[in-house]
């Protein structure tokens, strides 16, 4: 087995442009695979590049390095609400500061916590590689059950979304089947953005865990749009969400899925209501 420990992105861009070779960070992913064979594998750990961890932002666009941890996003108080409530759950503190949100993108799980509040607050991923940089949406990135848009001699880089207006707010939710520590069933991001008058100006939607990979509801975006939050829970209610294709499994049926997903559509939009209401700081 070969492990190489690049200290720069330009040595490891260089390592995978010899050859395929299979990249670890947090090593989470890894340990949590019992059909792993380490021994078949070349490694490059990218864990030692300081280029790669980090949060910034500037000119109103939010930048996370690809090897920040789950631990940096939920400290770092200016992110979108959405965000740090979807890592402040994902596993243990010990997972939290070891798992990094790059490796959970490209994991491509469908119940990657990261992923449902990226794709409500648009965000976009940059890829590099010896021949260059590239940046996709989110949802282009991302195209099944652990695949993505990634080449063998990319490395993601970073992840980069606009962020929140002024009268915006976000929230995540997740459903488990048990209290504590655990897989989500199903997730839900939201972003929305209220008119002077009250009304719904702009939604966001997302629900993880009821698709290969988590998927905006566009059709539920547009029924909410307009109306005002006392006639939101209802629309939910009664929501089709054609958009989901959730499968039958040991943890949940479709069916129930499906019935989370409303629920936790209608639990993460009543937290941004409650935050307009109360005059909460923004995001």
């Amino acid at each position: 087995m070969n492990y190489l420990r690049p200290p720069t992105l330009e040595t490891a861009l260089a390592a995978l442009a010899e050859r395929p070779r299979r990249v670890v960070c947090g090593a989470t992913d890894c340990y949590a695979d019992p059909a792993l064979v380490p021994a078949a594998h070349e490694w490059v750990d990218i864990g030692r590049i300081g280029a790669l961890r980090g949060v910034s932002r500037e000119g109103g666009v939010a930048r996370i390095a690809a090897a920040t941890t789950w631990d940096d996003i939920t400290q770092c108080a200016w992110l979108p609400a959405a965000l740090r409530e979807a890592a402040a759950g994902v596993g243990s503190r010990q997972i939290r500061t070891q798992g990094t949100l790059g490796g959970n993108l490209c994991h491509a799980s469908p119940l990657a916590d990261g992923v449902p509040p990226l794709l409500a607050l648009q965000a976009e991923v940059e890829l590099a590689s010896m021949r260059g940089e590239r940046r996709l949406a989110l949802g282009d990135f991302l195209r099944g059950r652990q695949q993505t848009a990634l080449a063998a001699d990319e490395l993601l880089v970073a992840i980069s979304f606009p962020l929140p207006a002024a009268r915006d707010r976000t929230a995540f939710v997740r459903c488990t089947n048990r209290d504590g520590m655990a897989l989500a069933v199903v997730s839900a991001a939201v972003h929305l953005r209220l008119a002077d008058g009250g009304a719904l100006a702009r939604a966001a939607i997302c629900v993880g865990g009821a698709s290969a990979v988590p998927r905006r509801l566009h059709g539920l975006e547009a029924a909410l749009t307009g109306l005002q939050p006392s006639a939101m829970a209802g629309i939910i209610a009664g929501a089709a969400l054609p958009e989901l294709s959730p499968i039958d499994d040991c943890r949940a049926t479709a069916t129930h899925r499906i019935d989370l997903a409303r629920l936790a559509v209608t639990r993460a939009v009543r937290f941004c209501l409650e935050e307009f209401a109360h005059d909460a700081p923004a995001f």
